[in-house]
């Protein structure tokens, strides 16, 4: 079943946007209509982990815009992963030479380099318990890479600690 998305009002370069109608459909046919020029914002609840703490499982919702080009290093975007045929939120690392480098805040590690015309939109804001948060692109890169440098070292030596003590006591 595809996930679905609404369409709505929203914020856009700092001017209110409002959607004639709101209606349910696909991802996919929300980024055909963005690529015939439809501008809208939409407003997606992610099912997964990967973003957490800043956008948190099937509690927070998210407004995307359509992006072609318009993202930077420290903005959250939206990914179609055409082998999996799923969508994910992350964040931009690096960007050369039409390819950008993707990383989950909760992630281990990052997703590899993915071409430019896979990202799909860009997180303008997300809604938590009636709040709008604008992400700040350059304090969430810089909380995302301090909690990788900590949070990685930990995971290593839970594994390792996880893999003595299973062989040693079981």
């Amino acid at each position: 079943m595809p996930e679905s998305i609404w369409l709505g009002s929203g914020i856009f370069n700092n001017k209110e946007v409002v959607a004639v109608e709101t209606r349910s459909l696909s991802i996919p046919e929300w980024h055909e209509m963005a690529l015939t020029g439809v501008m809208l914002p939409v407003r997606i609840m992610i099912g997964g982990t990967s973003m957490e703490p800043v956008i948190r499982c099937n509690k927070d919702y998210v407004n995307i815009i359509p992006v072609s080009d318009n993202f930077s290093i420290g903005d959250i975007v939206l990914i179609s992963d055409p082998h999996k045929e799923r969508f994910f939120l992350h964040r931009v690392w690096d960007i050369k030479k039409g390819h950008v480098l993707t990383w989950g805040d909760n992630c281990i590690g990052p997703d590899g380099w993915i071409p430019s015309e896979y990202v799909w939109g860009k997180v303008v804001s997300i809604e938590r318990n009636g709040r709008k948060i604008v992400p700040d692109a350059d304090k969430g890169l810089y909380w995302a890479k301090l909690f990788h440098h900590a949070v990685g070292p930990y995971r290593i030596l839970k594994r390792i600690k996880g893999g003595i003590a299973r062989r040693l006591f079981y």
